[in-house]
């Protein structure tokens, strides 16, 4: 397969100001444009994702025999067959970003520019992204934090720091090796069904005490209906036993509600927790600083800290991935894994108490380094 147009890998740490960069670039040069946030790109003013991939045709007066025609492509090359006539306002992240990179593309644009654009997908969709990009007839300018799929398709790497574009290569996130730990006591005990619309899913689980256990499985599969049933906000048929768990979500931004950091932390508990929770997962720089505002790896760090804070014999974290860059991965893994052996417990003086983590993350080779074991769905 030989690409035809030349792309550029652009990346930086968290904080470095990717996004402007990515944006001015489209601006500039006329791309099209895919953001880190892929649900800003949904329009909300069509009720099926047929429509709303075919919404930028539209404006552009593309005939409806085309449209149909290129739709149908775009469907079936993404893997949009299941969902097509699904709220398109009611997918999962990676089904998201499937919809916004594709309908990017029926405009038919000339140059294309990508802005985290592997965030939540899982493995055949990267895929699927990274042989369009090769055959994609237009300069593709890639924005990431890290090295991806998509790396090794550009001629040049270039390292964004205070504004200065320089050659370097993307870095790889490393995890140091460790033991998976034995298991301790069930703590998530579940073989149920759930039904969210017209979507359903069967699960039957354990997550043990003292154990990282990654949830996998395709977008769409269910993986965060399940989180939400195990929160007892989605009903369900079957066992499930569960303690009251902390959640950390995908879309973190949206469940922050205080002025800073520390104000977020003690939502639900009391400042001394706060305190702890934001020295415990190494967040002091941030303390009075407005959640918001703070670089998205120290955000995502936010959002596992507000879920871990009281100490949840059972934590939830929806793909926490999104959004870190090289260092914040390292970062994540120690959390995860401290939270799971009950560093953060012995933080707080209680000593022999050895929570359950289950998290979810379409990163294979991370997820294995960081989990003690794994559940398919």
């Amino acid at each position: 397969m030989t690409r035809r147009g030349p792309v550029t890998y652009i990346w930086g740490h968290s904080g470095a100001g990717l996004s402007e960069h990515a944006w001015a670039t489209a601006e500039v040069t006329g791309a099209a444009w895919v953001g880190n946030e892929a649900a800003a790109h949904i329009s909300l003013l069509r009720p099926t994702v047929r429509e709303e991939l075919a919404f930028g045709m539209e404006q552009q007066g593309v005939a409806r025999e085309v449209m149909a025609s290129r739709i149908a492509d775009a469907v079936e090359l993404w893997g949009l067959t299941g969902i097509v006539d699904r709220d398109p306002s009611q997918l999962s992240t990676g089904q998201t970003r499937r919809v916004a990179i594709a309908a990017a593309l029926l405009r038919d644009p000339g140059a294309l520019v990508l802005d985290c654009p592997t965030d939540g997908l899982d493995t055949a969709a990267v895929d699927t992204l990274a042989a369009t990009v090769s055959q994609f007839d237009g300069a593709v300018t890639v924005y990431d934090r890290t090295a991806t799929a998509l790396t090794a398709l550009a001629e040049e790497q270039l390292h964004l720091a205070d504004g200065t574009l320089t050659p370097e290569p993307a870095p790889v996130p490393s995890v140091a090796p460790h033991e998976a730990a034995s298991p301790g006591d069930v703590v998530l005990d579940c073989d149920m069904s759930l039904t969210r619309g017209s979507f359903t899913v069967d699960a039957a689980l354990t997550a043990h005490a003292g154990q990282v256990t990654h949830l996998a499985g395709l977008n769409g599969s269910g993986k965060t209906t399940i989180m939400l049933a195990v929160l007892g906000l989605l009903p369900h048929a079957g066992r499930l036993t569960a303690p009251v768990a902390g959640w950390a979500p995908t879309g973190m931004d949206a469940a922050f509600s205080k002025r800073t950091v520390l104000c977020e932390l003690a939502v639900g508990t009391d400042a001394e927790h706060a305190a702890a929770a934001l020295d415990w997962v190494g967040l002091e720089q941030w303390s009075e600083v407005h959640p918001l505002d703070v670089p998205s790896a120290a955000r995502r760090m936010v959002a596992v800290a507000a879920a871990l804070v009281r100490g949840p014999e059972l934590l939830l974290v929806d793909e926490p991935t999104v959004g870190l860059d090289a260092p914040g991965h390292a970062w994540l893994a120690r959390v995860l894994r401290g939270y799971a052996a009950g560093e953060y417990h012995r933080h707080l003086g209680v000593p022999d108490v050895r929570p359950a983590v289950l998290w979810t993350c379409h990163d294979v080779e991370f997820a294995a380094a960081v989990s003690d074991r794994s559940v398919r769905l």
